[in-house]
């Protein structure tokens, strides 16, 4: 028993060093982050009541990433294409069970905190690595995956920040308030820095609406103050994409992506997009009610190319749509299944405290996200949704229970009144 005992208690405080490192990798290294959230997960289940996650999945936010999963696991019983070759398009979504796994388990506030703090802390390497890479430009940089972006890609990167800049700009708004001025000051500072990087360096179509939608729900938390906000902002990015040879050449593509029908053109990302949502929508209505089945994505393009080539040069796996790549393999049952699952997690962090706040730029960020990309099914995207979802909304429960809990512990008042906290 107390080798049992020991054992325990070795998980428990292993579990938390591992959700920070998994946070803090997630940035940086795909393998880093598989080793961490594997070590993070045993830990998590090692400790986990049975009782709370049966509860958990009893409720909508832990149910539909669930049955969503499962959907796409009973997928293989009508796809056209093998099994063996069908269940590789299910693991990406095998984060998912994450979500109802970390809504079970107890976070506090501060261990959430401390979690996002490794996710900014490796962010603010790549935002130092970015803008030495632009102010120093030379061969230094020659091993960054692209310009201005050390690891992964230029949308990962600039997603990232932008949740970084929305975090930093609400914490500034928070200690400003306490009277922590300088701290507030330092926390402005950073979002700005992390704000231009994604307009100045290396422009992410993704990017650039997911920062634009958080600054949205930033603006729309400051009443009055908002309009003392958008100009220089308005001017920051003015400035970032009049100065920056690499944003002029980003807009020029964008621009040329459309109207382009040469598939030797190093960048159409902008035109095959379009082609994919054309044709995947007409697929989807082919079989509109459960799809084509798991893994079928890929074959029925494929049937496409003879007639109608794709920009790209070649049928894609992924219609850079998670809607549409739900749909086009579980039909409208997969695809609504997905929007309540977005809907129900948004609802979940209702409020105007910051951890609603950041639950609500997270959800925010990957529905915007997956109308151009997969985001789900993404090794980065999708793991920042599944973590930052199950941490911050086992954090908020904790929150409400403990408040619940000192509810109901309050004497009632004589007269069978109701007790009031009173001010101090």
């Amino acid at each position: 028993m107390s080798t049992l005992k020991m054992l325990s208690s070795v998980l428990v405080s292993t579990r938390q060093p591992a959700a920070v490192a998994t946070a803090f990798m997630l940035p940086l290294s795909t393998t880093g982050q598989a080793v961490c959230v594997s070590i993070f997960l045993i830990c998590a289940l090692a400790t986990l009541d049975t009782a709370a996650l049966l509860a958990t999945t009893r409720r909508l936010a832990g149910l539909l990433p669930v049955l969503l999963f499962s959907l796409l696991c009973l997928g293989l019983l009508w796809t056209p294409e093998s099994v063996a070759f069908s269940i590789k398009w299910i693991s990406p979504y095998a984060k998912l069970l994450l979500i109802p796994v970390l809504l079970a388990s107890r976070f506090s506030t501060r261990q959430v905190i401390q979690i996002g703090s490794g996710f900014v802390a490796a962010c603010t390497i790549l935002l130092m690595l970015s803008w030495a890479s632009f102010i120093w430009p030379g061969d230094l940089w020659n091993w960054f995956k692209s310009p201005g972006v050390p690891f992964k890609d230029n949308a990962v990167q600039s997603g990232f920040f932008a949740l970084c800049a929305f975090g930093m700009a609400n914490g500034a708004v928070r200690l400003w308030s306490e009277g922590k001025k300088r701290g507030a000051v330092l926390a402005i500072a950073l979002a700005i820095l992390f704000f231009t990087d994604i307009f100045l360096i290396f422009i992410s179509k993704t990017g650039v609406l997911i920062c634009l939608a958080l600054l949205i729900l930033f603006l729309s938390r400051l009443d009055r103050r908002r309009y003392f906000v958008v100009a220089p902002l308005l001017v920051v990015i003015g400035l970032a994409l009049w100065s920056s040879a690499p944003a002029q050449l980003r807009i020029k593509e964008f621009w040329t992506d459309i109207h382009t029908t040469d598939s030797a053109k190093e960048s159409v990302s902008t035109a095959a997009r379009l082609d994919f949502w054309k044709k995947g929508v007409a697929l989807v209505w082919a079989a509109p009610v459960l799809g084509h089945g798991t893994g079928s994505i890929k074959s029925l393009y494929a049937a496409l190319e003879t007639s109608a080539p794709s920009p790209y040069g070649e049928a894609t796996p992924d219609p850079h749509n998670q809607f549409i790549g739900i749909s086009l393999q579980l039909g409208l049952v997969g695809g609504l299944l997905l929007l309540a699952m977005w809907w129900v997690h948004f609802q979940m962090f209702r409020g105007h405290q910051l951890l609603n706040l950041f639950g609500q730029a997270i959800v925010l960020q990957n529905v915007i996200g997956s109308a151009f990309n997969s985001h789900i099914a993404t090794v980065s995207q999708g793991m920042l949704y599944c973590l930052a979802v199950g941490f911050l909304g086992s954090a908020i429960r904790s929150r409400q229970d403990c408040t619940q809990v000192e509810a109901s512990a309050r004497p009632p008042l004589a007269g069978g009144g109701v007790a009031f906290d009173l001010p101090a």
